[in-house]
């Protein structure tokens, strides 16, 4: 692959970007998805980079399949926000998804933890964080978008259990395909 200018849409898994045209990366979570992008962004000089991938739900009211933009990245070391032209404009662009911080923990929650971390987010995953201070750090435009997988209410299925969510996580899948369609022109225009 060689240097590109385009949006590059990133995820933890391959089964996140499953609907999403290319430019895109399957990177893994926590740390090794940051030291995974620093690889990608040594061969590769996108315009800007879109992180989408399931979340899971920290308020009662995002229920499975809900998209939700973070405006603000969370993590027990401090916060990364958004730029606020292109969250306007993705906004715009998406006007159902619900708009709100992001908080990154790589330990499954009890429902305690679920419970205080929703007074500070709407939504937790295992890698953003470290995702956004990379692209923060070299200057790189990013937006956010995360589909609830599991809600509050949940807890994720651990081993052969996650096969009786496959259907949800395709209709998740789906969901973050179109926002990827809708949202790398909002980077690609205020990048």
């Amino acid at each position: 692959m060689g240097p590109s200018a385009e949006v590059m849409v990133v995820a933890a898994l391959r089964t996140e970007l499953l609907f999403v045209p290319g430019p895109k990366a399957a990177l893994g979570v926590g740390e090794r998805a940051r030291f995974r992008l620093r690889q990608l962004l040594e061969r590769r000089h996108p315009q800007g980079v879109l992180i989408l991938g399931y979340a899971g739900g920290l308020r009662s009211e995002l229920l499975p399949g809900t998209l939700v933009l973070a405006d603000l990245i969370l993590d027990r070391e401090g916060a990364v926000p958004v730029r606020e032209k292109l969250l306007s404009q993705a906004k715009k662009a998406l006007p159902k998804a619900k708009v709100g911080p992001l908080f990154t923990d790589e330990k499954l929650t009890s429902r305690e933890e679920k419970a205080a971390l929703g007074k500070k987010a709407l939504a937790v995953d295992m890698e953003t964080s470290h995702l956004v201070r990379e692209l923060f750090s070299r200057g790189i435009p990013f937006l956010v978008g995360r589909v609830v997988l599991d809600a509050y209410f949940e807890e994720a299925p651990q081993g052969w259990r996650c096969l009786l969510w496959a259907g949800r996580a395709l209709r998740c899948s789906w969901a973050l395909g179109r926002a990827a369609r809708l949202l790398r022109p909002v980077l690609a225009e205020g990048a």
